[in-house]
């Protein structure tokens, strides 16, 4: 079910339009896509797994040649992907971020004059030439994707813990809270703030930890974390990496 928006998948999820969502969660060269971690704010959802795809921008457009393209449209994320390769070879060209790359795909196709960066998929979908191939600045470009769903996940001895919590207003609260991780010997591969929304300058944190929540070791740990914390939730204990052949 293609979907314009990452809200848009978290509500079909929920109420069961769909049995599970996938949506982007970080890349490697522009960091947290914080419009899904605000989705996780008023959500429910539960993380079933993780998918890591290396990403490859491709320019596609009806256009001519480039200097011929006087728009580029694309999310905001693959925008800012290939800002080098744009500024060195689209210099002055309007650059507008749109909702998903299927969309940018969709008007460049109807849009004389415009270009969109989008992958091979959507060049076949909407009958567009690919003008430049992997275009993006990093040729190591990956981004990590969650797996969304309304049920827990069992553990399978190779997983990974997400949690969302929030510290109260004191000196030396967040010390307090992670201080179990370290008496544990819980490794903690992530950590993400993002504003609470409750109040001005007040936070939430999103953490990824080594390990299934069920696990003494892990449990143990979470159980004084959450003692220590004024929010404390468990987005979901998931299996590493799903393995992905077909991008």
């Amino acid at each position: 079910l293609p979907l314009t928006g990452i809200d848009l998948i978290f509500r079909q999820v929920a109420a069961g339009e769909a049995d599970y969502g996938v949506v982007p969660i970080e890349n490697s060269t522009e960091g947290a896509v914080t419009h899904t971690l605000d989705s996780f704010l008023d959500s429910s959802l539960k993380i079933c797994g993780e998918v890591e795809l290396p990403i490859h921008h491709q320019l596609l457009s009806n256009a001519a040649e480039l200097r011929a393209i006087k728009v580029v449209y694309s999310h905001r994320q693959s925008l800012a992907q290939c800002r080098q390769w744009l500024a060195q070879h689209l210099p002055c060209v309007e650059l507008v971020p749109v909702s998903s790359n299927a969309e940018a795909a969709q008007r460049a196709a109807s849009e004389p004059g415009s270009g969109a960066i989008a992958g091979e998929s959507a060049a076949l979908r909407y009958g567009l030439p690919t003008m430049a191939s992997n275009i993006e600045d990093i040729p190591e470009n990956t981004t990590r994707f969650l797996v969304l769903g309304r049920q827990e996940t069992r553990p399978t001895g190779r997983d990974k813990t997400t949690l969302m919590v929030a510290t109260h207003n004191q000196a030396g609260a967040l010390h307090r809270l992670l201080a179990p991780l370290a008496e544990h010997e819980i490794s903690m591969s992530r950590i993400e703030s993002r504003p609470s929304r409750m109040d001005r300058w007040t936070y939430v944190f999103f953490i990824d930890l080594d390990g299934h929540a069920e696990e003494p070791v892990l449990a143990a740990a979470l159980q004084q974390l959450q003692q220590e914390a004024a929010l404390f939730r468990v987005l979901g204990s998931y299996p590493r990496n799903l393995e992905v052949t077909d991008r």
